[in-house]
């Protein structure tokens, strides 16, 4: 006996699938404690930066700025945050930039941060700490960047 054929149209596949992505991010978001965020880096020379999504539990969408050297923004679709360390509903936010640090094979020593700046606005800095000076081009180049923000279940 074959199954109904209204399983496989397109609209309730879609529905099926989006309930189970949603229940898992749900159960995930409690074992943890937190929904995140993740997104890896890259840029090229002074273009803007591109983040490619790892993960998304609080279903943000960011669009990344390159500013001038060493400086970056990443705009949030809707504001998040109402300090570096809460959300607008009182939730804890944390974000991570990694590696926070790193030296290249000719000895270069970078230094790179991330934070609120504004409700939906991060400011993300590269830093050159040999030169003392901002530095563009760092971004996913020298080492593999990532972004994430974590924000914690009341």
């Amino acid at each position: 006996m074959t199954q109904p054929s209204t399983i496989y149209k397109p609209g309730k596949l879609n529905y099926v699938w989006n309930y189970l992505s949603s229940t898992l991010d749900n159960f995930k978001a409690k074992l943890l404690g937190y929904r995140t965020y993740k997104a890896l880096l890259t840029q090229s020379g002074i273009s803007d930066p591109v983040g490619t999504v790892l993960e998304n539990s609080l279903g943000i969408n960011l669009t990344y700025e390159f500013d001038s050297d060493g400086f970056y923004y990443a705009y949030l679709n809707k504001p998040l945050f109402d300090s570096i360390t809460e959300t607008i509903d009182g939730r804890k936010v944390e974000i991570f930039i990694t590696p926070s640090s790193f030296t290249t094979a000719s000895g270069n020593q970078y230094i790179i941060s991330a934070y609120a700046i504004f409700f939906d606005v991060i400011e993300i800095t590269t830093y050159d700490i040999i030169s003392m000076t901002f530095i563009g081009n760092v971004l996913g180049n020298n080492c593999s960047t990532t972004l994430e923000i974590r924000v914690y279940n009341k």
